[in-house]
């Protein structure tokens, strides 16, 4: 393990050895078991598309739910591991508007490999001064926040569990630039701090008297519910949404089913919906794509989308990242770098 003040391995470092890629081989409770380091066969370009050496990888929720057997989707074994990273251009094919050391963003593929082929459609390229590793985080929480928030107008009341987590205080932070008023929603005080911190007006612990609490202390009448939990938290966060008002569930940190209350669905006037990142990319044209990439930049550059890096980990001591990401109390994001 490295940590957060060691610098990432040089790439002459990743060139003198073996390529590396780490596949998911037997999904089960025991995350960090379920995968192996494999050495990797130098990926053919495309006519079309780069290869890239990838720097940096994050572990996201939606890893570990690939790697439970928790994921809607049933991989093909052995299957590639990583739905976001950031890179290096080292090949360009012929018809790439891509050249050779551009630095790009990776926004699905299975990152979790020293390199990757890819259309140029693929990937989002990204000016060279970014730091790599804050690219690495650019394709899954800022672009899941951008269209969670997608037309919540200036001046309403959001509510959002799990408030501690990295995209909860990235909502919180966009939110507030916005002029959205945030309440955050954590399991004990001893968070309150971080989460005002990052934007949030109130801080409430969550309980079975979520929504009477909110109603309570809340600046207004809550319209947007964002809820990262399921179980019966969407319950509690259903409860405490105004009428006329969202439930969107994005998460499922504590289960895998959704637990609401039958005569306030059939009654009130509240909107439940999911939200997935790669449905949403898929559908979004080029132009779409390269839109939002600049406004996360400019956010990026303004300091609102830095997210903080516990620990940094080699491809090679995979495992041990599997087994520090589950780590409780764990505030920062862990990196796989090369």
């Amino acid at each position: 393990m490295t940590d957060a003040n060691t610098p990432s391995p040089s790439s002459t470092d990743s060139a003198s050895r073996s390529l590396r890629e780490v596949l998911c081989v037997q999904p089960g409770p025991d995350t960090p078991s379920s995968v192996v380091v494999s050495e990797q066969a130098p990926p053919a370009c495309p006519d079309d598309g780069v290869v890239v050496a990838i720097r940096a990888r994050p572990i996201n929720p939606a890893d570990l739910l690939l790697l439970n057997g928790r994921h809607v989707f049933t991989p093909v074994l052995p299957a590639h591991v990583g739905i976001e990273g950031a890179g290096v251009v080292i090949e360009a094919g012929p018809r790439s508007r891509l050249r050779v050391g551009a630095h790009v963003a990776i926004p699905a593929g299975g990152t979790w490999r020293d390199r990757i082929a890819l259309r140029d459609d693929a990937v989002l390229e990204i000016p060279a001064h970014v730091d790599l590793e804050q690219a690495a985080m650019l394709c899954v929480n800022p672009f899941t926040v951008m269209g969670m928030l997608e037309g919540t107008a200036p001046g309403s009341t959001i509510l959002v569990n799990a408030a501690t987590s990295a995209i909860a205080r990235l909502v919180l932070a966009v939110a507030k630039r916005r002029g959205l008023r945030a309440v955050g929603v954590v399991r004990d005080e001893k968070a309150f701090d971080v989460v005002r911190a990052a934007g949030a007006e109130h801080v409430l612990v969550d309980g079975p008297d979520l929504a009477a609490r909110v109603r309570a202390e809340a600046p207004g009448p809550v319209m947007l519910a964002l809820d990262a939990v399921a179980g019966s938290a969407s319950g509690r966060m259903f409860d405490a949404v105004a009428d006329g008002g969202a439930l969107t569930i994005y998460g499922l940190l504590s289960s895998d089913r959704v637990d609401l209350p039958a005569s306030g669905v059939v009654f009130r006037d509240v909107q439940v919906r999911g939200f997935s990142r790669l449905r949403i990319f898929a559908a979004m044209t080029r132009e779409r794509r390269a839109a939002i990439t600049t406004e996360l930049l400019q956010l990026l550059a303004d300091g609102l989308l830095e997210a903080e890096v516990e620990a940094r980990y080699p491809l090679d001591a995979v495992r041990d990242a599997l087994v520090h990401q589950e780590r409780p109390g764990r505030r920062g994001k862990i990196l796989l770098v090369s």
